[in-house]
């Protein structure tokens, strides 16, 4: 499996973009990719003709720096251009006329909703790198990712980006006891839903009975059973592919866990995964997996192609 074949680098004037230009320019040298360059003058925050112009300018004398800078270190920049607009779906056109597989991109500690890199969350249809905290000279030295199905393309994905790396992967599955254990099941007869009441919820003709601790026990460790199997397959395949991985179960909110295993953890980056019609996996369903791109203290790497 290739990582990458042609980088996407988006430059702009937020914290981390100079963190994202070294480690698209290290993954560009590493992955022997192309590499194109596109500085953002966001129109929606520099309106008058003046700012723009002196933004331009800027962005004209970043490019050249950070082309100059790229080969020094033997990587050539193949594409350099300012980008003046909205910028979300123009960076995307700019990407898809490129055919890139990897859009990178500077992320803040958090990225609110609606920012840039928070569309580019929800509408990339190409791989794409949050990249936050400290890589050491673009290296990734810990890889985790959370996984709920083995045969999702983000395991395989991080599997090869270990190799590559030389780094330490974790896989992990998160159990969340409290949404995923029901406390009290509902008894009832079965003829009371015929009839005239064969309308009405189950949930609301019967007695509501409290599950037993025992019984919660049993269901929290076939949960936990059926987690270890999950990251015991991804870690079979690691090995199979020369790469120790370490399998870890979680219990709690997913985004909540996720992320301060990662900060505690001291890793570097994140993968996981997002569907082609741009859901986000059965892994991490609805919010929970924008949550964990949008407020992680590492990188993140959403996975839509690991082909």
């Amino acid at each position: 499996m290739k990582i990458a074949k042609k980088i996407h680098l988006v430059i702009d004037r937020s914290k981390n973009s100079n963190k994202a230009t070294d480690q698209a320019v290290m993954m560009a040298r590493k992955l022997e990719a192309d590499l194109s360059s596109l500085y953002v003058v966001n129109t929606h925050m520099y309106q008058t003709p003046k700012v723009i112009g002196a933004m331009l300018r800027t962005g004209k004398k970043h490019l050249k720096i950070v082309k100059d800078n790229a080969l020094e270190i033997g990587v050539n920049i193949t594409s350099s251009r300012i980008l003046v607009g909205g910028p979300t779906n123009d960076i995307l056109k700019d990407v898809k006329s490129n055919r890139s597989d990897l859009l990178i991109i500077g992320a803040g500690a958090n990225s609110p909703k609606g920012s840039v890199p928070d569309k580019l969350i929800r509408k990339a249809k190409c791989n794409l790198l949050l990249v936050r905290g400290d890589q050491n000279d673009g290296n990734f030295n810990k890889i985790l990712v959370p996984i709920n199905n083995p045969d999702l393309e983000a395991p395989l994905f991080a599997v090869n980006l270990a190799k590559q790396y030389n780094a330490q992967l974790t896989t992990c599955h998160v159990i969340d006891v409290k949404a995923g254990l029901t406390k009290e099941r509902v008894v009832y007869l079965p003829e009371a839903s015929k009839g005239s009441m064969a309308h009405i919820p189950h949930s609301l003709l019967g007695e509501k009975v409290p599950l037993t601790p025992a019984l919660i026990d049993k269901l929290k460790n076939n949960m936990t059973e059926k987690g270890y199997k999950i990251t015991c397959t991804v870690a079979k395949t690691a090995k199979e592919a020369g790469i120790e991985a370490k399998s870890v179960i979680l219990s709690g909110r997913p985004s909540v866990e996720i992320n301060k295993y990662a900060t505690e953890g001291n890793f570097d980056l994140i993968v996981m995964n997002h569907t082609n019609r741009g859901r986000l996996s059965r892994l991490l369903t609805g919010s929970v997996s924008k949550k964990i791109a949008r407020n992680a203290s590492c990188s993140v790497m959403i996975i839509n192609n690991a082909s």
